[in-house]
């Protein structure tokens, strides 16, 4: 290879040119070797390489001189696609301070030898800006790979600093693209600079305010750091920022052997987490799909320590992505791989899993490695699972994440767990189990036999509550006299804790029959009817006498007293006694299915027998008002 030399000094002219170079290679080359320094003292150093119209490059350092400046190039011409990047040449002893006064210099076989790389400096730069890292390595690649993208303005008091960013930013590029990415380390007018990445002094950063979209700022530690960039291609940028904040450079070289796109954060992401990089569940869900497509790509001792970091209890929550990755990650392993590392991790997976404090999601994307690798859980599953669903009632929203999303869709033995004990919490506290479905999308499956459950996931039907408490019970898929406790979900769920009217109590208890009502619980509901009553309600003396009658021993006793006073108020009024509280209102042909078609007969036998029952004295007024609620029968 064959590097021409340039010699530029302030006059302007050139010095000293190797022999065979072009007029037209010199007209473009002079305007990129002009340097202005500061005003006062000051030497900052200008290295510079810089994309010429034929597609080669000019590779320059430039500094003050007692006469002026001298500025030192070596052009590059070709597509070298090996050898050092360019800005490895920064303080390399090979650059000129002066012309050389033996002659013309002759051409070079390879740039300047690198210069004089500082690994604690480095460490030092990059702890003190790696909250901008993420967004300037995503503008770095915007900037390498499309054509218009803004350039980035990098102000820094000393240019080493500026040479430390360009260092950055050609390393984790792909090693063509960071050959070529044009830089200069300081200029006194960067809104001109042909450059891609444009160093420049906080004295001349004034300038910028009217770039406008142009030109991407980084001004480190003045002022607030840049938010992360988003995205897919962004997480290749946020990938490396974390690897160089790591002090894990090295993957970066190691990295351009291994399968892949250029900006895949796959790649990357799997070296990282293998040498022990922390990263979010992004990163390692990308790490997972790229080495489940190409497990041979790693070798032995990287597989495993990748598939260890997945699986192994203990980090943020793993989200539905990284869960169905690692899943298909660890199915690729093979027979011997996987059994290994469950002896490795099933100790410490079967004490995350019975850790009392440990997190809903936690558990589920636990439960989810676990089964990938074959470990045996089985015995903590009831465990986890009430952790989960007493989490789901407590705090739908925050709890039906992604890894509680991912571990209910893939385990279906954890699914049946979970619901199970669902449907015995939500027969506690049904306004729980309605807020859950509400807020979440949980869903039930047709054959998902949970009654309690199914009229949670209905809701409240809107309009007349006793149809309402019949389409639930419809849904439940149980009778109550199989399953009183349905009666009670529903009641709850229809009147939302508040007792229903006494028009309303009395039609429950002439179709249910009174000894469901007992074996549900719902006494005190009922009897909240008669008790609360508006004054003159005229079905609240009979419905206090029956329930006195049907439940007097069951109910608390201050409850029972305000029954006695309801019952006994048209007695001292002077009205006719209540009617026989053993007697039962008619029920009108026209209501709800399971209230007229003779299902109500109480398997118990206390219920009268169709044709044997007398209707109350003054029925027809209750009858009336039924009528009303849902409609005369058709006639016969």
């Amino acid at each position: 290879m064959s590097l021409p030399q340039f010699h530029y000094e302030g006059g302007p002219c050139f010095a000293a040119v190797t022999p065979g170079v072009s007029e037209a290679l010199l007209r473009e080359a002079e305007p990129l070797l002009g340097y202005e320094p500061p005003p006062g003292p000051g030497c900052p150093e200008a290295l510079s390489l810089s994309l010429l119209s034929d597609g080669s490059r000019l590779l320059a350092r430039a500094g003050r001189t007692a006469s002026g400046f001298h500025a030192h190039a070596v052009h590059l011409p070709g597509e070298a696609t090996t050898g050092a990047l360019p800005v490895t040449a920064w303080g390399s002893a090979g650059w000129r301070e002066r012309t050389p006064a033996d002659g013309p210099p002759p051409a070079l076989d390879r740039i300047p030898p690198p210069g004089p790389y500082d690994r604690a400096a480095m460490a030092e730069f990059v702890a003190a800006r790696g909250a901008w890292l993420a967004a300037f390595f995503d503008d770095v690649r915007r900037v390498a790979e499309e054509p218009g993208a803004p350039r980035v303005v990098l102000v820094e008091a000393d240019p080493a600093d500026v040479a430390r960013w360009v260092m950055l930013a050609c390393g984790v590029l792909p090693h063509a693209r960071g050959r070529r990415l044009s830089f200069t380390t300081y200029t006194r007018r960067p809104l001109s600079a042909p450059q891609q990445l444009v160093g420049v002094l906080p004295e001349d950063a004034g300038v910028l305010a009217g770039g406008g979209r142009r030109h991407r700022v980084y001004e480190a530690g003045r002022g607030p750091a840049p938010e992360a960039p988003r995205g897919p291609a962004a997480l290749w940028a946020r990938t490396a920022a974390a690897v160089w904040r790591a002090g894990r450079p090295e993957l970066f070289a190691q990295v351009r052997r291994l399968p892949g796109e250029p900006y895949g954060a796959g790649p990357l992401a799997a070296l990282a987490l293998a040498a022990g990089v922390p990263l979010g569940s992004a990163a390692r869900a990308a790490a997972a799909e790229w080495a489940a497509g190409r497990p041979d790509a790693l070798d032995g001792i990287r597989l495993h320590a990748l598939a260890g970091v997945l699986a192994r209890p203990g980090g943020e929550p793993r989200g539905a992505a990284e869960a169905a990755a690692s899943q298909r990650l660890l199915a690729a392993l093979d027979a011997a791989a996987r059994g290994a590392l469950a002896a490795e991790l099933e100790p410490e997976l079967r004490a995350a899993l019975a850790d009392a404090e440990a997190e809903p999601a936690s558990l589920a994307g636990l439960l989810s490695a676990a089964t990938a690798l074959g470990a045996d859980t089985a015995g903590l599953l009831p465990q986890a699972a009430g952790k989960l669903a007493r989490g789901l009632l407590a705090d739908p929203e925050g709890t039906y994440g992604e890894e509680i999303r991912a571990a209910l869709a893939q385990l279906p033995a954890l699914r049946a767990l979970v619901l199970d004990r669902l449907d015995a919490l939500a027969a506690g506290d049904p306004a729980a189990g309605a807020r859950l479905f509400a807020r979440t999308g949980l869903r039930l499956g047709t054959a998902e036999a949970l009654p309690h459950l199914r009229m949670c996931a209905l809701g409240r039907p809107a309009g007349d509550p006793v149809v309402a408490l019949d389409t639930l019970l419809r849904e439940a898929g149980v009778s109550p006299y199989a399953e009183p406790l349905v009666l009670r979900t529903g009641m709850r769920l229809v009147w939302d804790g508040a007792p229903p009217t006494p028009v309303e109590a009395r039609l429950l208890l002439a179709t249910t029959g009174a000894p469901v009502h007992g074996r549900a619980g719902t006494w005190p509901l009922l009897a909240r009817a008669a008790a609360e009553a508006p004054p003159g309600d005229p079905d609240a003396p009979e419905l206090a006498a029956e329930l006195l009658r049907h439940a007097g021993e069951d109910l608390p006793p201050d409850l029972r007293t305000r029954l006695r006073t309801r019952a006994d108020a048209p007695l001292a009024a002077g009205a006719a006694p209540p009617a026989d509280p053993r007697a039962r209102p008619e029920v009108p042909d026209g209501l709800p299915e399971w209230l007229s078609d003779g299902s109500a007969s109480d398997p118990g036998g206390e219920r009268p027998a169709e044709g044997k029952r007398d209707p109350e004295p003054g029925a027809s007024g209750i009858m009336a008002r039924l009528r009303n609620r849902f409609g005369s029968p058709p006639p016969p």
